[in-house]
């Protein structure tokens, strides 16, 4: 009769796995207690990770995200099969769940390093300056009408397709091009993020993502940036910036909404400008709508064809795809990730209007 092995519960894999897991758990835990730690770890381990996952996959064509979600059942059926196997055999059972368990906590460390240290860190509004105001009606206004004129002028040089609806003329490629020059710019100023090339990736399935209520997500398992494409060119440039400035360590959803808006803005290509506009257009119409809707209807009358055309671009989307159990779903657990990660859950994406007046009132001072 064959004797079986007495193996030991833990192998190499899970010695490693489980220091890596618990190194970078306390890793987090002192940064909570502590922002300047924090900047520390996000500004160095945290950004060398994310910069090498980013590097990894940057030179696959596809989206490595959608092809891990594609595999993901085929790899819990061979999870199965193999724990099926071990538990008749009567032999490596524990070696085998304390395995498993190291291998989901190790790809659990990778979140805590590229997004949980990220959101311990220092308010962008604190280390760009910008004194916190607070939103009045008065200041929505101003805001609004600037971003109506600058959307309006912009627009009249751009082309359009047969709808009306502007268009880039840009590849995705071409536009992540466009987006990490102005990060590079932004960065020699500011000193932050930390500037290196990379490139948004096309979601295939951006149907589903649309019926999910995504327009983009980056994962830091794959290290990339996604980007639903079904949307018109300005929500697609927009998009891209904002999970771009995720893969550089701005993981609050306000805060890379506002990075968005910055580093579009403030690129000399015309498209990136009007996608910074219209879109941020968006978001302080909304506020003043909620606010005072005739205010609103006044200044939204004096925006130009070509906006409009893109807003009802987008919003077709929106409606094409609706509300659904699985858009539903989708906001309740990307909320409860973003709650469980250290931000205020999908509510803080509003707080990106008080960035943009307190932003808009300190360079009206200057």
């Amino acid at each position: 009769m064959k004797k079986k092995r007495n193996q030991k519960p833990f192998s190499l894999f899970s010695i490693l796995s489980l220091t890596v897991f618990f190194t970078v758990l306390l890793a987090l835990i002192v940064s909570e207690y502590s922002v300047e730690l924090a900047d520390l770890l996000n500004s160095t381990v945290s950004t060398a990770y994310r910069v090498a996952m980013a590097k990894l996959s940057d030179p696959f064509d596809i989206s490595l995200f959608e092809l891990v979600i594609a595999l993901l059942p085929i790899a819990v059926i061979i999870v199965i099969w193999l724990a099926i196997r071990r538990f008749r055999r009567g032999e490596g059972r524990v070696r085998f769940l304390v395995n498993l368990a190291s291998l989901v906590l190790l790809v659990y460390s990778g979140h805590l390093l590229a997004l949980g240290i990220a959101y311990n860190t220092t308010e962008l509004s604190d280390r760009l300056g910008i004194p916190t105001v607070k939103v009045t009606e008065e200041n929505l206004a101003e805001l609004m009408v600037s971003l109506r004129d600058e959307a309006n002028l912009l627009s009249s040089k751009l082309q359009r397709d047969g709808e009306g609806v502007t268009d880039s003329g840009y590849t995705l490629d071409e536009i992540s091009a466009l987006i990490c020059d102005s990060y590079r710019d932004f960065s020699e100023e500011y000193s932050f993020p930390y500037a290196f090339d990379s490139r948004a990736k096309p979601i295939h399935y951006s149907g589903l993502m649309s019926y999910l209520s995504l327009t983009g997500i980056y994962t830091y398992y794959t290290g990339e940036s996604n980007v639903n494409m079904k949307y018109p060119d300005f929500d697609i440039v927009f998009t891209a910036a904002h999970e771009l400035s995720h893969q550089r360590g701005i993981l609050r959803e306000n805060e890379a909404n506002f990075m968005a808006y910055l580093i579009c803005s403030r690129s000399p290509d015309p498209y990136l400008r009007y996608s910074a506009a219209l879109s941020m257009y968006c978001y302080i119409s909304s506020a003043l709508y909620r606010t005072n809707p005739e205010l609103h209807g006044e200044i939204a009358a004096g925006l130009a064809e070509a906006p409009r055309a893109d807003i009802r671009a987008s919003n077709a989307v929106s409606r094409e795809y609706g509300v659904t159990i699985l858009s539903d779903i989708s906001r309740t657990v990307n909320d409860l990730f973003l709650k469980s990660s250290g931000t205020g859950g999908v509510v803080s994406y509003g707080r990106v209007v008080i960035l943009a007046v307190s932003y808009n009132e300190a360079n009206k001072s200057d």
